[in-house]
């Protein structure tokens, strides 16, 4: 059964305090090399109510708070997330979050052991225009569907070439498209789909039709950035 969004924005809020106290543990390790007592994170800037453009957010709240009870300063670096793990990947920041662990970043990050928070993921589509799949098992005809460039849904739709994948870089725009019917499809994180629906004109036409597969969003902390260690065990 799907939240609406304030019950979401409480739960969140709920946990927040008791992810905070595990997430300390995870990422800060008793002594660090040297006085790193400033960290800087990239994030992106069009997940709402998670990141959103002006640095704020759930996830970004629970980050910061978490080093701040190690006295530690986090300041953020907010741009597109597909642009943030390409430069973290490459050493240019010690980490970014909101990433999903699977198989795909797991090879590319370090995680710790605490994730941030598990989030779910579904497929929504035009009234209009109804899917004839009724799960995303039976996705194979070569259907349209719309996501968000560098996000990781889970293994079955990077998997999946029996469907045709539109990358776009912000969740209005795949519902613009899709109210547009230029998709079959649109593959969102429930909470994102309640924030930003209500923001769109003609938004009451776009349904959820089906759960996509569930991701656990971590911070991921870079491989090839010397402090990484410092900041994950």
């Amino acid at each position: 059964m799907k939240k609406g969004v304030s019950g979401f924005m409480m739960s969140g809020f709920l946990k927040c305090s008791f992810v905070l106290s595990l997430l300390v543990y995870a990422v800060v390790p008793a002594k660090a090399a040297g006085d790193l007592n400033r960290l800087i994170l990239a994030v992106e800037d069009s997940w709402p109510p998670f990141s959103k453009r002006d640095g704020s957010g759930l996830s970004n709240q629970i980050v910061q708070e978490a080093y701040e009870t190690q006295n530690i300063k986090v300041d953020f670096v907010v741009a597109p997330y597909a642009r943030q793990l390409v430069a973290t990947e490459k050493g240019a920041y010690v980490g970014a979050f909101n990433v999903t662990k699977e198989p795909s970043t797991q090879e590319k990050f370090h995680f710790c052991e605490e994730r941030l928070f598990k989030a779910t993921t579904s497929y929504y589509v035009n009234e209009d225009a109804p899917l004839k799949a009724r799960t995303y098992e039976e996705l194979n005809s070569g259907e349209k569907i719309g996501v968000i460039i560098g996000y990781e849904y889970g293994p079955f739709i990077i998997a999946n070439n029996k469907v045709k994948k539109f990358r776009v870089s912000k969740q209005s725009n795949l519902i613009k498209m899709l109210l547009k019917k230029r998709l079959d499809a649109v593959l969102m994180f429930d909470a994102i789909a309640q924030y930003t629906l209500p923001q769109i004109q003609n938004s009451h036409k776009i349904k959820r039709a089906f759960e996509g597969q569930h991701s656990d969003i971590y911070v991921a902390f870079s491989k090839k950035h010397d402090d990484a260690g410092y900041f994950c065990k």
